[in-house]
């Protein structure tokens, strides 16, 4: 038996994110900035925001209890309507 514990992938190729399924963790980073050395803040909505080391710059998002806090129903079984809920995210933080 197959069975997906993880997602990734890029979105509209400025923004990668990876969803960890088992934990329900959803990591979003953008493109350019994937071997940048960042620290992280915790947000008051509860996610972490990965800044730049050397300039402070916003580079990512981690959002734990992503599906529960924001899905509706169970987790999607199909990769499209995962990816489907998980593209405003990426569009968002890169706004």
């Amino acid at each position: 038996m197959v069975k997906t514990d993880t997602i990734e992938g890029t979105v509209d190729q400025s923004m990668t994110y990876h969803y960890d399924m088992v934990n329900d963790v959803l990591y979003l980073r953008l493109l350019s900035e994937q071997e940048a050395e960042t620290v992280s803040e915790e947000t008051p909505d509860g996610f972490l925001l990965l800044r730049r080391v050397d300039d402070d710059a916003p580079v990512g998002l981690t959002i734990v209890n992503w599906w529960k806090r924001f899905g509706t129903g169970p987790l999607p079984d199909s990769l499209s309507q995962l990816e489907s809920a998980i593209e405003p995210w990426t569009k968002q933080f890169v706004a």
